[in-house]
Order: C-alpha cells, then structure tokens, then sequence
C-alpha cells in the first residue's frame, strides 16, 4: 500500500498529519495536544501520528489555539491583537507602543479579561513573510512599528490577510498613526535657535534605517535654513541607535565639530550623548545645549534632565486599538489616516 503524499507546499495542518497517519483529524488533535477523551487511542495509532508529525515538520500554531473562540462569545479572550516589531533590535518605542495598546485593550468592555496583547517579531524587510501577516490565525489585528523601506512597500503593496496599522510610518490607502517629525524636528531646533545657540548639530544613527527620523533631520535643516545658519555643525550619525555608538560619534563631533548645541534624534542616543560630553569635561548646557526626542520616562533623571520631543504614544495606541478592534469585529470603522502632533518638553540640558 502506497503512503499518502506529502503536502506539496505551505505550513502543515492536521489534515495533513492525518492523512499521513491514515486517521482522522480529531484524533490528530487529540494527540498532539495531549488532551483527554473517553476515546481510546491505540500506542500505534498514537505512534504513527507523532511520526507523521515529525516527517511533516508540523510545528502547532498557537496564534490558532488563541483564536479558536469567535468574537462575541463568552469564552476569553475575544480579541487578540499584536505589536510586531523588527527582530534584532532594542524594543526601543516598541516598548511604549506595548504600554498604550495595553492601556487602550483594559479600557474596551471586559478589559484584559476578554483580551489579549502579544508581542512578535518579524525579520526587517520580511515584514510580508511573517506568518501571522501572511496567513492569519494568529491574531485579529497588529500594530506594527519600526518599518524598513521594504517594509513599507510591502505594508502598501496589497490588504494583508488581517487588519494591520503602521505605527509612526505613512502609506497611501492603509491605516495608520503617524507623528509630524518634521515639525518634531523644527520645535527643538528653533527651541535651540532662540537660546542664541549659532553652531547646532544633528545626531541620529545609520542603521537601522528610519523615516522619523530622515523627517526629524528635515525639520532641522529647514528651521536652520531660516535662521541663516546654513549647515551649523552638521548632521553626525551613531553606527546603530544605542548610547555606546553615540557617545563615540560625539566624541567625533567634539574634535571634527565643536557645536554649541546637539539636536539628537532619540532619547536612546541622547544617553549616550550626555555620558560622552561629561566625560570630556563639557558643561551642559553651558558650553553644549542638548534637546533630545521621544521624551522617554528616564528623561527627566539624567544628568542634567533632558529636554525632548514628545510624542503622544497613548492617543496613539488608543486611535490604532480603536480601529482594529472595530475591524476585527466586521463593523467598517474607515481608514484610520491620523497625524499627531509633537510636544517639545523643556529642561535643564538645553
């Protein structure tokens, strides 16, 4: 007797491992999660599906299990929404994107109780290949953030097969929660500008690669085009958007640029930043001004305390909630196209 073929392509399901196994797919279920029944599965039966299992390379989908329940019904959770964020990077705002989405779920009816936030990843670039974009099952609608420029051409290119909103990233006909970078960018500039600061410099990162924050330096570039003060000090840029690689690019900055004033482009850096001048004996603000962005909750208790950009992360999370949940429960909420605007918070460093 000829065994039954393989699947030709695609992620393996129980029907699979069933038809391999020469049994039916309650069975199936049965054994592969372990659960009890009045039914009675033979050793061999058992045996034959866990090979069929191995030789299929089945791997549980456990985004599935959470969704077995249709919304509505009394069985917790209802919803299950998710942040992706890139693999390999700091959670960096993936963090506070968590913290306002968690907040916006407690306040829906039946709070965390009829719902559930996850957190997963994807490789940057492949944000389309990601299994619960791909084929759905795993959640009911995603918040995703920190987009490579493939990203966003994937994010744009078609409907993926579960609501999605891009978190600080813009794409014609898809939902999304944006921040005005530019004018993020301008308030700490012209905030600079007016202290009598002449010779400001910008300082981000090269990798990996972000439209906030080319937005960010565009804000700059044009207050400081209006100012008169033409290219300042330059923009300067850290390998990756962590302290160590901002306190050695300043400290670049220090011998190649001698600024009077830092605009640095993430709270993240901005640590970096402070450690690097303290470090070569420069006052701050006296001799270096230094105005950092994102306004992260550590800010206030550096030394000296950071002013920075602040960006609305709860009204955030709240709109991108909002939208998926009345996406994932059929009710045509409309495309969600929202732009916030930045608050600059002042402080001792600048």
């Amino acid at each position: 007797m000829t065994r039954p073929e393989r699947p030709a392509a695609g992620r393996p399901t129980h029907r699979d491992v069933a038809r391999l196994a020469r049994t039916s797919q309650a069975t199936v279920s049965l054994v592969l999660n372990n659960r009890a029944s009045a039914l009675r599965i033979s050793e061999k039966t058992r045996d034959a599906v866990l090979a069929a299992a191995r030789d299929l390379g089945y791997v549980p989908d456990l985004g599935a299990r959470r969704l077995r329940h249709r919304l509505g019904t009394s069985t917790a959770p209802d919803l299950v929404l998710a942040v992706l964020r890139p693999a390999s990077t700091r959670l960096g705002n993936a963090t506070f994107v968590v913290e306002a989405a968690q907040a916006a779920l407690a306040a829906l009816p039946g709070g965390p109780t009829r719902s559930q936030l996850v957190l997963e990843e994807f490789l940057p670039g492949k944000l389309a290949e990601h299994p619960g974009v791909v084929g759905g099952a795993r959640f009911h609608g995603a918040i995703v953030t920190g987009m490579t420029p493939e990203d966003e051409r994937a994010f744009a290119a078609g409907p993926p097969s579960v609501p999605l909103v891009a978190f600080q990233r813009r794409a014609p006909a898809r939902a999304y929660v944006d921040v005005d970078n530019v004018r993020g960018g301008a308030l700490a500039t012209r905030h600079l500008v007016e202290r009598g600061r002449r010779r400001i410099a910008a300082l981000g990162y090269a990798r990996p690669p972000s439209r906030a924050q080319e937005d960010r330096l565009e804000g700059y570039r044009r207050t400081l085009a209006a100012a008169g003060l033409g290219a300042a000090a330059g923009v300067w840029r850290a390998e990756t958007a962590d302290p160590a690689p901002a306190a050695a690019a300043t400290d670049r900055l220090l011998r190649e640029g001698r600024p009077d004033a830092i605009f640095v482009l993430s709270d993240v850096l901005a640590v970096g930043v402070l450690h690097a001048l303290r470090a070569a004996g420069v006052g701050v603000p006296g001799e270096v001004a230094v105005v950092g962005y994102d306004d992260f909750p550590y800010a206030p208790f550096l030394d000296p305390p950071l002013s920075s950009v602040r960006l609305p992360y709860e009204a955030m999370g709240r709109a991108a909630v909002g939208w998926l949940t009345a996406a994932a429960r059929a009710q045509a909420p409309g495309l969600l196209q929202d732009v916030y605007a930045p608050e600059l918070i002042v402080r001792r460093s600048s």
